[in-house]
């Protein structure tokens, strides 16, 4: 369970990035601190009776369990607040034509506002209609849809920039090369999350974007994990048949649950020397940031699944008549690097190494799947990815929301 307490950290305040109104169709949120977005929970009274509605997309690996825990944890968190709020929910599997339908019945039952976690972008668009044509207003968390808010009744996105995760994990991967080669060159295998999803698009684009400037770094393969532990697992064992280890210079996997079935999978194999420190990933996972810490992980990139502390409050804000910040969204985010290599941080590898460990025991002592933001440290754990080459042209897809047809030569793939 999530500590009902966090909130109330001033790291609380810090976790969101920057929320702007959107003035035109597809514009860039600001990246900015901001006083405060969530409502103060202590304060918080709904004004009337509400029924919030979640419709989640899928949950098939730890940071799931987290965020739906998160979300059915905050929904309920004012059942007996004033005149309350009412909590129901569905879970599509990852089956997105599942969750279309979710969406139609959770809307029949007239909710005060829906909440939608989407499987993948394309497919789930047409909730936008479908909440506008029922006067229901729309959140989207977590991922996004094709357009973009306000559009309709659909007001509010909070998400996180998964195209500065992808430039993220690319930068670190760049500087790993260049320590191992002496220059920028070498190979990737990389294991995507849910083709078609946000998150992957973007962090598909954001790592592209940086390595096209870099031609003699090349992906020689890329499959589809699926964001699972299996996923991750299944696809490693593919590449340990089919590439050796000086083949393999840098392994990408979307998720650090991919992450840990790809690590399960190169132990089996008994391929040991590939645990050096050469796979980049994404979550804050604390199994995964122990690997980290133990050098055997390059880095991850945070993906928060506490959702709930945030879309739960600013629903009801928003009913009430008082949220001020409408549109998009984004969480800032924290980067765990291995401590014996360059950490790319304001801070030395020995202060990576002391936040990592206290990271890690509280999250182990508060029986938390992933990193928590109350475990603060985000100034310190800051990657200043627009310094990056590749950062300004991420921006831009960004806002057209096409995938540059140029960066799909660059996957090389066999398979």
């Amino acid at each position: 369970m999530i500590n009902s307490n966090w909130t109330s950290h001033p790291s609380r305040r810090r976790f969101l990035y920057g929320a702007a109104t959107l003035g035109v169709a597809g514009a860039l949120p600001a990246s900015r601190l901001p006083q405060a977005f969530a409502a103060d929970t202590e304060n918080l009274v709904p004004k009337q009776h509400y029924l919030i509605a979640f419709s989640n997309g899928d949950m098939n690996n730890s940071w799931r369990a987290a965020f739906v825990n998160s979300m059915e944890q905050w929904g309920k968190k004012f059942k007996s607040v004033g005149p309350g709020v009412d909590y129901v929910w569905t879970n599509s599997a990852g089956d997105s034509a599942k969750q279309l339908q979710d969406c139609q019945t959770l809307l029949a039952q007239k909710p005060s506002i829906l909440i939608l976690s989407p499987n993948q972008a394309q497919p789930l668009d047409p909730v936008i209609d479908m909440a506008t044509k029922a006067n229901v207003p729309l959140v989207v968390i977590d991922r996004a849809l094709v357009r973009k808010p306000p559009l309709g009744t659909y007001v509010l996105n909070i998400t996180q920039n998964y195209g500065v995760s992808g430039i993220t994990m690319a930068a670190y991967a760049l500087a790993h090369l260049k320590e191992k080669h002496g220059d920028y060159k070498g190979n990737i295998v990389e294991i995507q999350g849910e083709l078609g999803s946000s998150p992957n698009n973007d962090m598909y684009v954001g790592i592209r974007e940086v390595i096209k400037h870099y031609p003699e770094v090349k992906i020689l393969s890329t499959e589809e994990g699926k964001w699972s532990n299996d996923g991750g697992r299944r696809v490693m064992q593919g590449f340990l048949q089919r590439f050796a280890d000086d083949q393999m210079d840098v392994i990408f996997t979307y998720s650090d649950a991919e992450g840990l079935g790809a690590m399960q999978a190169i132990k089996a194999a008994g391929r040991n020397e590939l645990l050096d420190g050469r796979i980049a990933s994404k979550d804050g996972d604390v199994a995964f940031i122990q690997a980290i810490a133990d050098g055997k992980a390059m880095m991850s990139t945070e993906c928060p699944p506490y959702y709930g502390a945030f879309a739960i409050p600013e629903a009801i804000q928003f009913l009430n008549g008082t949220l001020d910040q409408k549109g998009i969204q984004y969480l800032k985010l924290r980067t765990w690097p291995n401590p014996n290599a360059p950490t790319l941080l304001g801070v030395s590898g020995a202060d990576v190494k002391a936040i990592l460990a206290k990271q890690i025991k509280f999250t182990r002592d508060a029986k938390l799947p992933l990193i928590p933001p109350e475990t603060g440290d985000y100034e310190q754990l800051h990657f200043g990815a627009s310094k990056v080459k590749g950062y300004d042209d991420v921006q831009a897809y960004l806002k057209a929301g096409e995938v540059p047809k140029d960066l799909y030569d660059l996957q090389n793939t066999k398979s």
